[in-house]
């Protein structure tokens, strides 16, 4: 299943008319919200993909770890190799899955995640991803992430033109909220906005919808009659439309919370909490 969300992620982000205004834009609306917040992070894991600001954000210079579990996004962003300045920062790439993530327990500062999270609760794996972004973080880490709720595409949900493609159920922020406390995260903070997208035509609307994981897991290996048949549909509804541009509304959905600082006894040892579950 992800890896055919992972294939047409590649495929999209090959082609030279790729889209990018959605991940570049939602990433600065997530990065104004790093203004209310303190913290001078050493390490910080930039996961998913848009054009951020973290580099001048931070006078400390952390070192960036850009991760992607899609190649050719990854290869998209990829920094120019040449030679470095001793004040700048210091960024690598990886390619994996941020449900198994390739570093050690409490390693990174921060985990900055744009628009991947639909992805991961689409295959089911959400409480996976959770648990290892919370394992990788430093007592005291921030996690600060973007997503998309509800309410994403909620016109094409209104129309025929879904028969057959079936649509991510993106999850509401109020049991975003809730994931993130079942993991152990503290003091939780998820709000939403609302974004409307015009494209020209319902063939690009299609493709951004598979790219930004808006399409089930299924629908992936569906391109096409099924493709042909919801394009079609599309194009008749936006017939009224000046130039039949399709316009869609994004739910975007921002939070962040903190993995709590270690707790000690008065006489300096480690408290571990234990929860025991009803049965």
């Amino acid at each position: 299943m992800k890896g055919r969300v992972r294939a047409t992620i590649n495929e999209c982000f090959s082609r030279s008319d790729h889209q990018t205004f959605l991940y570049d834009e939602v990433a600065k609306r997530l990065d104004a919200r790093l203004e209310i917040l303190r913290l001078e992070p050493k390490v910080i894991l930039v996961s998913g993909f848009g054009s951020h600001s973290l580099k001048k954000r931070f006078p400390s210079k952390p070192q960036l770890i850009g991760f992607d579990f899609s190649e050719s996004r990854l290869a998209t962003r990829r920094p120019r190799v040449g030679f470095g300045f001793p004040w700048t920062a210091k960024q690598l790439s990886v390619c994996g899955d941020l449900a198994a993530l390739p570093f050690a327990p409490a390693s990174v500062d921060m985990v900055y995640s744009n628009l991947d999270l639909p992805f991961f609760s689409a295959c089911n794996e959400l409480t996976l991803a959770l648990a290892e972004v919370y394992r990788i973080l430093k007592p005291g880490g921030l996690f600060i992430f973007s997503s998309l709720g509800p309410d994403t595409l909620k016109e094409l949900k209104r129309t025929d033109a879904k028969r057959g493609f079936r649509l991510c159920a993106h999850l509401d922020m109020h049991d975003l909220g809730d994931q993130l406390m079942e993991t152990s995260f503290a003091d939780p903070v998820v709000e939403m906005e609302e974004l409307t997208l015009t494209y020209a035509d319902a063939v690009s609307m299609i493709r951004d919808v598979r790219a930004h994981g808006s399409a089930a897991p299924e629908a992936h290996s569906k391109v096409g009659l099924l493709g042909t048949g919801v394009i079609r549909s599309l194009a008749e509804q936006s017939s009224g439309v000046e130039g039949g541009r399709v316009t869609m509304t994004c739910e975007l959905v921002f939070g962040h919370a903190w993995r709590p600082p270690t707790r000690t006894s008065p006489k300096g040892k480690k408290v571990i909490d234990i929860k025991v579950s009803k049965t």
